[in-house]
């Protein structure tokens, strides 16, 4: 059995154990899959639900957030543990010299030695009467401050319920995009009219589509977003083979169409990400940049008139601080024929999603700014040339742009977007490359639609959306605004890039 197989088997008996109330034999089994693959984020955030204890949840959170910032759910649950510190910092000491703690214990067995104590006392002054008034009025006080105080340790418990509540529970759906401005009249594509909210019954699957569109596709069975390396035969009824199976996404194919480069998870070596090429008849798999000073290669993207990629990596010289909210990505090159690795920006912003445009003389990103006064992510074009920066977005903090991905005519630029504090509600947008433009909205739905791929006709555009429960492939025609349904299956099916 592989390393890989073990860890999912070893994640299905521990969820399952978890979900029987098991939880010394979920813990232990979550903390095996965690020992032998720390970048399992969804395997963090069930044992955060399993342990006993407010600082144990809080490494496995802490775990989870550094492996993916934008987990919402650990960041809720992080939220109520620490207004739960506070509280509890507060509570401390609720009678000068005595504790929570000591408090619960007076309203117990403790009173009657107390009171008893309290009695002695009095009997020794020779004031019995007032002895006894005196020590009805403390035994009455005690057993009503253990009762106040049993009903915090109550409401502490709720609080403890409700976040393991925060760390299972799926995310709410998200609503629509505002609306947005249609794009000048000199762009040639009719607005669409809003999908409906899909049904469980498939899409008409497109018909005349020519060339392959490559991507990443399986079960995602550990939560961690990589999957096998796929092609779709668009001429074959859209059949997917598997190229590699590997643990893969971001996959992007050679302007000669025989090639794919993908970010490649190396789940049972060293636990880390990195960048792989691969001949489309799965052979010829060669790790990129293994000996090169970056760590955490990743979204390469190929130039097509130069044999070279454009990829995100993090450079071992970067001296400021990493943490799970600051990771500065920078924008790298390599070509392949040289073996020249070359830095294209050296800031303190993180950059994502880097794609060359046609001729290779720009390269669309997303950067964003991770302090100060414009935190937040927007669109940008880099020139390969003088390597400044020019803005296509300047929402900042409003709205998330991802995935930029160029027309072939190299005119126009299709990306994701959401809004910032609803996650899982990206819409596709299609605008011309220069900063002018206005952005229309091509593909506008409650569900997910991420992943726009441009055909090489610039005909139609391939997208991912999980509007039938899990991801599956759509294409748009961009002459009558339908959308089409090229996948339907249980696997998770992401578009990478489409060849001829």
């Amino acid at each position: 059995m592989s390393e890989e197989q073990s860890i999912q088997d070893l994640m299905r008996q521990a969820i399952e154990a978890a979900r029987e109330g098991k939880k010394a034999e979920a813990k232990a089994l979550f903390q095996q899959v965690v020992d032998r693959d720390d970048k399992n984020e969804k395997a963090w955030m069930w044992l955060a639900s399993v342990v006993e204890t407010d600082e144990e949840r809080r490494v496995c959170l802490s775990n989870a957030l550094f492996i993916n910032p934008n987990n919402e759910r650990a960041q809720a649950a992080m939220a109520k543990l620490d207004a739960r510190s506070q509280q509890q910092q507060q509570d401390e000491e609720v009678i000068p010299g005595i504790s929570r703690r000591q408090l619960l214990i007076f309203g117990g067995g403790g009173a009657g030695l107390i009171v008893l104590i309290i009695i002695i006392f009095l009997v020794i002054t020779g004031n019995r009467n007032a002895q006894n008034a005196e020590a009805t009025r403390v035994i009455a006080d005690l057993q009503g401050t253990g009762t106040a105080v049993v009903a915090m340790a109550a409401t502490d418990n709720a609080n403890a319920t409700a976040t393991v509540v925060a760390l299972t529970s799926p995310t709410p759906t998200a609503t629509n995009l505002p609306a947005q401005a249609t794009l000048p009249p000199e762009m040639s594509l009719v607005t669409p009219s809003p999908v409906p909210l899909a049904t469980a019954t498939p899409l008409p699957y497109p018909t005349g589509l020519t060339g392959r569109i490559f991507g990443w596709s399986g079960r995602d069975v550990t939560q961690t977003g990589f999957l096998s390396v796929v092609a779709y035969n668009l001429a074959n009824n859209g059949e997917a083979v598997t190229i590699a199976e590997v643990q893969a996404r971001n996959v992007d194919v050679s302007a000669d169409g025989q090639r794919l480069v993908y970010t490649r998870y190396f789940s049972s070596t060293t636990f880390d990400t990195g960048v792989e090429q691969i001949g489309i008849d799965g052979t010829g798999a060669d790790a990129v940049l293994i000996e090169q000073p970056v760590l955490k290669a990743q979204m390469a993207h190929y130039c097509p008139t130069h044999n070279q990629i454009v990829f995100v990596a993090l450079p071992t010289t970067f001296q400021g601080e990493v943490t799970a909210t600051i990771f500065p990505y920078q924008v790298f090159t390599f070509n392949f024929d040289t073996k020249v690795l070359s830095q294209l920006t050296n800031d303190r912003a993180s950059y994502s999603y880097p794609a060359y445009s046609p001729d290779c003389s720009r390269i669309a990103v997303v950067k964003s700014e991770l302090a100060g006064a414009n935190i937040g992510s927007d669109l940008f074009l880099i020139d390969t040339a003088s390597l400044g920066q020019t803005a296509m977005t300047n929402d900042s903090a409003a709205y998330i742009e991802a995935s930029p991905h160029w027309s072939p005519d190299g005119t126009q630029l299709s990306y994701s977007v959401h809004p910032k504090d609803i996650l899982n509600n990206n819409d596709i947008i299609v605008r011309r490359a220069d900063p002018s433009s206005t952005p229309l909205v091509l593909v506008k739905d409650p569900s997910n639609d991420i992943s726009p791929v441009f055909s090489p006709d610039g005909k139609y555009i391939a997208f991912s959306s999980n509007r039938n429960g899990s991801y599956d492939i759509y294409v748009l025609d961009l002459a009558t605004s339908i959308v089409y349904q090229l996948t339907s299956t249980v696997e998770q099916d992401y578009p990478g890039g489409w060849a001829s």
